[in-house]
């Protein structure tokens, strides 16, 4: 879990979750029917994602996975 500041994080839970979505933009993102879409997983950085996304790609060959930059979601 990633540490949130006190004043960031306090007295509002989701305000921790925007402040940990923030720290990790690069996501990868799974293609659903009737244009919806899920978030697999969230990064640091571009080339952890692209590492993911071939890891992805091996054992769910026939879905549609992206790697997409969110940095406000």
């Amino acid at each position: 879990m990633i540490p949130v500041e006190p004043s960031i994080g306090a007295g509002n839970p989701a305000a921790g979750f925007n402040y940990s979505v923030q720290l990790h933009p690069w996501c990868i993102v799974r293609f659903l029917p009737n244009l919806q879409r899920s978030i697999i997983q969230r990064f640091r950085k571009r080339t952890e994602a692209e590492e993911y996304l071939k890891a992805l790609k091996r054992l769910l060959p026939e879905t549609n996975h992206q790697i997409v930059f969110d940095p406000t979601l």
